[in-house]
């Protein structure tokens, strides 16, 4: 009975008076004016922040006046609380309509002071078609005629301001020529100095032909093809040689590689000891060679180790601080075993897949550490060196299975051992090695006492391991431990060099970058928060469609501030949204899994649903849906942090009115072809928010519909076939569904596809024994959550 009364006053009152409706029964016309007149002339711009003078004036003003005008002073009546809720409501809204009714009244009477106030804000014109200086348009008047004054002052000022910048420009030229001028000025004597710098240049590499002889006899090279000598041309130092003593020929016309190599070797230990024993100091104490080994004749290899041995064992002037990185064992073992190269050894791991960084590893620090323990009787220092035997174990054991776990970084040494047993059973290439297993057998227990101090030693030290401990556990490294983990680590190495890492992912760069998104545009649109759209209480399953809608106390004005707008291109997204509806993102909101996302990662533009795994945490998973199977995208991997994801935070059922996108497997949503379209779906738009699950599985409770009126001619109802509606009988039940039109009957078609729910038909014309159509709403949308 309460719905049928509050459905007969609704119909009575005026179709215009409707969208004001709620707005205008709480509206008080003394305080509306003044707060209109401060929104036009005081919050807006230009006046809030150019005319702040007339801003002031203007508040002033309508302050004053606003106080003169008379007041609408109509009590509301008071809801008795001992009726039934309906009643409640039904009253509440009756009270509101009595208070519109008896504004009208009132407004018949009172306007006139009203439209006077205005005009005295405004200002009247008099005889002479001038308004008063104390009004808005007299004081424009006054402004209009100081700015005709100061036309001449302004091209001045700009003319002055052009001159200054030209001046400064010229300022910073002169300053720079100056400077040019003066140095090539100061460089003008040098200029005679050409002729001699050639002489000294060509007299030095002369000189030193007889040091890299003595270079190439002391490593015993030894060819048909002799060097002979060294000489500067015109534009580089040719270098002569002979098959038979005193016939010299260009040496570049008839040598290979590995002769005009070992001639270059030479050269440059030449030169450096020529420049050293010159300036009486080495200049150049530091040597870095990466694999020099590798550009030897195999015939001198020994000699040129040799020859770098003495050069970094040295005890003169010209040794060297020799850094040198070699992959090859032997070369090596020539280096440190016969020519006694002294100094520290380090293994190094070298950059893959999952590593960028190339890390150096020292175990020639370890002896040094104990040795410093032993010195200074010190249990501290001892306990120090058990800790870093430990960590250069776990530093080596991370490097090899770095590729294993994304956590390794953070693991002990038991932690280590337990995932190196789990890749040695499972068989997983190269831990599958015998070295492996004796590697894992020592750290898992086989290495007694010794091993459990080692692994005891990342506790705080407590004074119970010293000294003793240290003897032990050096024994135990140098004997057992250092062994089987640098064979392991040799093992890996050699496997990585040869096979790679089959188990990293080779992802891709981004090459691609998001389309442009009208963010402007989407910004100028105003979304209105009206009401509430609940699931029916007297159902209440999922997808049934039966809603009630419960309008707010007052509307709220959303902005979508920071978001851009793109047309979906593949079916990824279903049924959520189709092929060429819209899709707006937020570009700062927080995305959390399973929320629907934009991305672009290597070559392809995604729309997906965000995904990730607790074992992998730094992997994303990107996943496609659809109602049909065949058609289900094959899920994207890829590391979160090569990702730029956009949260998607609602959808537009735009399809109908966009261009077809065109097919492209690397984008799956595009740029919008016209922005209009979104325009005139959003142009009077409303959001009620979903509260239950009649709205499944296109909007979820929370989020938004976004709809507008429609009319309910048989031509506008043509036009929503097919789409989603909220559709309202004659006796007030509303229902979200899809509608079909099949003549005069509508069709009203469940969402959900559980098969509970069942359709529903309306007539146009309330025949047919079926419930008459009143009013319709496009569902044009979905907002999954308001911006922040």
């Amino acid at each position: 009975a309460c719905a049928a009364i509050e459905k007969q006053v609704r119909d009575a009152i005026p179709a215009a008076l409707v969208p004001h409706f709620a707005s205008t029964a709480d509206i008080q016309p003394r305080t509306a004016f003044e707060k209109a007149v401060r929104e036009r002339f005081v919050e807006e711009a230009p006046f809030s922040t150019v005319l702040t003078g007339m801003a002031d004036f203007a508040a002033n003003t309508a302050a004053a006046l606003s106080e003169k005008l008379p007041a609408f002073n109509h009590v509301n009546r008071t809801v008795p609380g001992d009726v039934p809720a309906a009643a409640q409501s039904l009253l509440a809204y009756l009270s509101r309509v009595e208070r519109v009714a008896a504004l009208v009244e009132w407004w018949a009477v009172e306007r006139p002071s009203f439209v006077d106030a205005w005009s005295a804000l405004k200002g009247f014109v008099d005889e002479n078609g001038l308004f008063p200086a104390s009004s808005l348009e007299g004081r424009l008047a006054s402004l209009e005629e100081a700015l005709e004054k100061v036309v001449p002052l302004d091209d001045l000022a700009k003319a002055l301001r052009d001159g200054a910048k030209h001046a400064e420009d010229w300022l910073v030229i002169q300053t720079d020529q100056r400077i040019r001028e003066a140095i090539a000025e100061a460089l003008e004597p040098l200029k005679d100095l050409r002729g001699l710098v050639t002489a000294e240049t060509a007299s030095s590499i002369s000189a030193l032909s007889g040091r890299i002889k003595s270079v190439l006899d002391r490593i015993q090279f030894r060819e048909r093809l002799s060097f002979e000598d060294a000489a500067l041309g015109k534009k580089s130092v040719q270098v002569s040689g002979s098959f038979d003593h005193g016939i010299r020929i260009d040496a570049s016309t008839v040598a290979n590689s590995s002769w005009l190599r070992a001639i270059l070797w030479a050269f440059t230990l030449a030169m450096r000891e020529q420049t050293i024993e010159a300036l009486g100091s080495n200049s150049f104490p530091l040597m870095l060679l990466d694999d020099p080994q590798v550009t030897f004749d195999p015939r001198n290899k020994r000699k040129w180790a040799q020859e770098l041995a003495r050069i970094a064992n040295a005890d003169t002037i010209e040794a060297a601080q020799l850094v040198l990185i070699t992959h090859e064992r032997q070369f090596f073992q020539l280096l440190v075993n016969i020519e006694n190269l002294s100094g520290q050894q380090g293994l190094l791991a070298r950059l893959n897949a999952s590593s960028r960084v190339a890390t150096v590893v020292n175990g020639h620090a370890l002896a040094a550490a104990y040795a410093e323990a032993e010195k200074k009787s010190d249990d501290r220092l001892a306990y120090e060196y058990i800790a870093d035997v430990r960590r250069y174990c776990e530093d080596l054991l991370k490097i090899m299975l770095r590729a294993e776990e994304p956590t390794v970084c953070d693991m002990t040494i038991g932690d280590l051992a337990k995932l190196l047993k789990e890749r040695r059973d499972a068989s997983v290439a190269p831990f599958s090695h015998a070295a492996f297993d004796k590697l894992y057998k020592t750290l898992s227990g086989g290495g007694g006492k010794q091993m459990k101090i080692i692994n005891e030693s990342h506790h705080v030290f407590d004074g119970t391991i010293g000294l003793a401990e240290a003897s032990d556990v050096k024994t135990f490294w140098e004997t057992t431990l250092q062994s089987h983990i640098h064979t392991g680590f040799k093992v890996y190495a050699e496997y990585e060099a040869y096979a790679g890492e089959p188990r990293l992912f080779p992802w891709m760069d981004n090459v691609v970058s998001f389309p442009a998104g009208n963010a402007d545009d989407l910004k100028k649109l105003k979304l209105v928060h009206t009401g509430i759209a609940a699931a029916a209480r007297t159902d209440g399953r999922a997808g049934d469609g039966l809603i009630t809608i419960e309008d707010l106390a007052k509307a709220v004005e959303i902005t979508l501030h920071n978001h851009d707008a793109y047309q979906l291109a593949a079916g990824t997204l279903d049924p959520v949204v189709g092929i060429g509806d819209v899709i707006i993102t937020s570009n700062y909101a927080k995305i959390n899994e399973r929320n629907l996302v934009t991305a672009a990662f290597g070559d392809k533009l995604l729309a997906r649903r965000y995904n990730e795994t607790e074992a992998h945490p730094n992997i994303a998973v990107l996943t496609g849906q659809s109602v049909d199977p065949y058609a289900l995208a094959q899920p994207v991997i890829a590391p979160r942090e090569r990702l730029s994801p956009r949260k998607i935070v609602g959808t537009l059922f735009a399809g109908s009115e966009l261009p077809v996108p065109p097919i492209n497997a690397n984008a799956e949503f595009i740029a919008l072809p016209d922005f209009g379209v979104v325009s005139k779906l959003l142009e009077k738009a409303r959001l009620f928010k979903v509260s239950g699950r009649s709205a499944e599985p296109i909007a979820l409770d929370g989020q938004y519909l976004i709809a507008r009126d429609a009319q309910t001619t048989p031509q506008a109802l043509s036009r929503l076939d097919g789409r989603l509606v909220v559709a309202v009988d004659e006796s007030g039940a509303r229902y979200f569904k899809r509608m079909r039109q099949r003549g005069t009957i509508i069709v009203l078609e469940c969402l959900n596809s559980d098969g509970i729910s069942p359709s529903e038909l309306l007539s146009l014309s309330g025949g047919d024994g079926l419930p008459r159509l009143t009013q319709i709403l496009e569902v044009v949308g979905v907002l999954f959550e308001q911006p922040a």
